[in-house]
């Protein structure tokens, strides 16, 4: 009856025996106690006395047994299946006289999706860029699959379905990959693509490779990475573009019906400033789609090279090996001076005059004794102030052998407050979880590889122990020292003067990143990223305010959130209570603007975003205030492209359905095939089965009954003179 199956009745007790023995002792005890009583009592009045007690062992029985109902209960339902159709731009492709969702709608007409639909729980979702029960705002300028089947897996944990029956052309151009997430799917997927496998002729533009920061005067190449479908005896022509003029173009002649190739341009920046280009393919007669032939990108030209004075009082392999590779990176004009006794034909003074200090953009003081450059503590801090400089001290040997002084220990972010010798010891740097993507610890790609990469660096030599670090100071790495908590000492950080940088070290060797492991059979890679990350962060100072506006890209594809993130630190980078801001876009070749404002995500940080916006070019202007002060104002440019990443490249994809199939232990299909998917589908009913359990007592409960029944018998017993 119901379904139930199974009833039983246990005890949780794991003593029965001791509870039966215990028991049958105070029905004794209350046998013997009212069998007789003196003096002596009514019967009914004895009878009742007796009950209580019997009540009372009785709660104390059930209390101490626990007892437990269980039960199964069985009953069939109808298989669920979620239904996920791809709403996403692709979709509108023609393809062989017919649309992709035309093709769709058919398949959902047919007599058999009908009879699934009459004997199956059905789960209709539609998606995009996202998933929803409607295909309204799923966001159809992208699909990202790999996100949707993760959000359709997490909205079904309570109720999950049987099986997922899947409609795509199984391009998913955004978020997660498909593919590893898959292998988390629990429910089997039946994939049915959409797509014909045979695109028409078309070019697509697919990535550029190109360096974001470049100097006047210096030759720089573009490379542009494309695909084409169909273009065997086609010219494929590149083109780089500063509005209407060509700066530079390059082609390439197909010989293959399909494929990727590569052209490289050349490109000469001729003044300095931000520059947005275009790289762009002109269309082909007979193309498919022009609307992914093009990108745009954003490029920082700086002056033709950076000045970079070297200020060291002994020559050695550090200051040499950073000063040949500065040379031979081609980006800076080295001056370097060595202010020491035995000098020779480095002999050289630091700066002694303000503008003849300014001139650099970057100062590096190797090893330096604090109390030579005490005459000039007022244009270095003019220096970091004013000017904006960045200045980089390695810390050695004559540091610590001066002991504190105080205007130099007060422009480092850590110091000695007490004279200590340099140690002499071999030991590696830890970078600091926080900072592990700042520019000087980034030797690596990812959090896993920075970590590794910089365990398995040839070991520093010295170490310049400090115990004050600034309270507005950031540290970048440790000693790598074990069970010291705290206490470790910090060799790598930075503190900030207005605009102006300076950088830390208190462990030395760097040269030997470079050195040894050319010497065994390796590369310089993370000699080269170690210092073009450091150079770069300390002389590129606009982008590290710390009150800013920025947007989250210069270039933006069309129908993608278009996001700006605002900051708002003082200098000691804490966050300021009660900034607000807003940032306004004005397209450049219409009469339109757009607002949003800066809302706060906490510690500091801030974040505007426009949806929808029509491609173009836009000028941005981002305020941030606080109690009607304008702390901070920041203007740029922004476009957003004409194509979509739907428009991007329209092509089908089965690998990618076959492999969500494979991994879910589902099968995949065409849509060829769909009758051979449906009736491949299991659509029996499922059998469910729960099994329940219900405790009769709880302690509790029974403790209180049992102490209540106690009690009323003591009440009892006494109104008649038996206590």
């Amino acid at each position: 009856m119901f379904g139930l199956k199974d009833l039983s009745f246990d005890f949780l007790t794991r003593t029965p025996w001791l509870v039966a023995i215990a028991v049958l002792v105070l029905a004794g005890l209350t046998f013997l106690l009212y069998y007789r009583t003196n003096p002596v009592i009514e019967n009914w009045k004895r009878w009742s006395l007796a009950l209580l007690r019997s009540l009372a062992v009785c709660a104390l029985l059930l209390a101490l047994l626990e007892p437990v109902v269980s039960y199964d209960r069985e009953w069939q339902r109808t298989r669920r299946i979620s239904v996920l159709l791809d709403r996403s731009s692709s979709m509108e492709r023609t393809e062989a006289g017919k649309s992709r969702q035309a093709r769709l709608d058919s398949l959902l007409s047919t007599a058999q999706f009908d009879q699934l639909r009459a004997t199956s729980d059905l789960r209709v979702s539609y998606f995009g860029g996202t998933i929803s029960e409607t295909p309204e705002n799923i966001g159809s300028e992208k699909t990202a699959l790999g996100d949707v089947l993760a959000s359709k897996a997490t909205a079904e944990l309570t109720a999950p379905s049987d099986s997922w029956l899947l409609f795509s052309d199984g391009k998913s151009n955004s978020g997660r990959s498909p593919a590893e997430v898959a292998t988390s799917l629990t429910q089997p997927v039946t994939a049915i693509n959409l797509a014909v496998d045979i695109g028409n002729f078309d070019f697509a533009l697919e990535d550029l490779d190109y360096s974001p920061i470049l100097f006047v005067g210096q030759p720089t190449e573009i490379t542009a990475r494309f695909s084409w479908h169909n273009g065997v005896g086609k010219t494929a022509r590149v083109q780089l573009l500063d509005d209407n003029r060509v700066l530079a173009e390059n082609s390439l002649q197909i010989d293959q019906e399909g494929g990727k190739g590569e052209i490289k341009l050349r490109y000469t920046p001729a003044e300095p400033g931000q520059k947005l280009l275009r790289v762009s393919i002109p269309p082909v007669q007979g193309e498919e789609n022009d609307g992914n032939n093009a990108q745009t990108i954003s490029l920082k030209i700086l002056k033709s090279r950076l000045m970079v004075l070297l200020v060291t009082a002994r020559p050695d392999q550090e200051i040499g090996f950073l000063r040949r590779h500065l040379l031979a990176s081609d980006k800076y004009d080295v001056d370097l001076r060595a202010t020491g006794p035995r000098a020779g034909n480095l002999s050289g003074q630091f700066p002694s005059q303000q503008t003849e200090l300014n001139r650099f953009d970057l100062v590096v003081l190797h090893d330096p004794d604090p109390q030579m450059f005490t005459q000039y503590q007022s244009i270095i801090r003019s220096y970091l102030n004013d000017r904006g400089g960045a200045i980089w001290v390695l810390l050695g040997e004559q540091y610590a052998n001066r002991g504190p002084v105080p205007w130099f220990n007060e422009l480092l972010p850590f110091s000695q407050t007490t004279r200590r010798r340099i140690e002499w010891s071999d030991f590696h740097g830890e970078p600091t979880e926080n900072n592990l993507f700042h520019p000087s610890i980034r030797i690596a790609d990812d959090r896993a590889a920075i970590r590794e990469a910089w365990n398995d660096l040839p070991p520093f030599k010295s170490l310049v122990r400090t115990d004050q670090t600034d309270p507005h100071a950031v540290i970048l790495a440790y000693v790598a020292e074990s069970g010291r908590g705290d206490l470790r000492s910090p060799i790598l950080g930075y503190k900030r003067f207005g605009p102006g940088k300076l950088l830390a070290s208190a462990a030395l060797p760097f040269w030997t990143w470079g050195f040894v492991e050319i010497g065994f059979g390796g590369n310089d890679s993370a000699y080269t990223r170690f210092v073009e990350g450091t150079t770069r962060w300390l002389t590129v100072r606009d982008d590290f305010d710390p009150v800013r506006i920025v947007p989250e890209k210069e270039i933006f594809t069309r129908g993608e959130m278009v996001r700006f993130h605002g900051f708002a630190f003082d200098q000691g980078f804490r966050p300021i209570p009660g900034a607000v801001g807003t940032v306004t876009l004005s397209a450049t070749d219409k009469d339109q603007t757009y607002d949003a404002d800066l809302l706060e995500r906490g510690e500091g940080l801030y974040e505007a975003t426009f949806d929808q916006l029509q491609p173009g070019k836009y000028q941005y202007r981002g305020i941030m205030s606080r109690e009607g002060v304008e702390l901070k104002r920041n203007e740029g440019t922004i476009v957003v492209e004409n194509f979509s990443l739907e428009e991007f490249d329209q092509s089908g994809d089965p690998s990618t359905l076959q492999a969500i199939a494979a991994s879910t232990g589902g099968r995949y299909y065409t849509f060829r095939e769909f009758s051979d998917a449906l009736a491949a589908l299991d659509v029996s009913p499922v059998n469910e089965r729960i099994h329940s359990e219900i405790p009769i007592w709880g302690k509790t409960w029974l403790l209180l009954l049992f102490i209540g029944l106690l009690s009323i018998e003591w009440i009892f017993r006494k109104m008649n003179q038996l206590l």
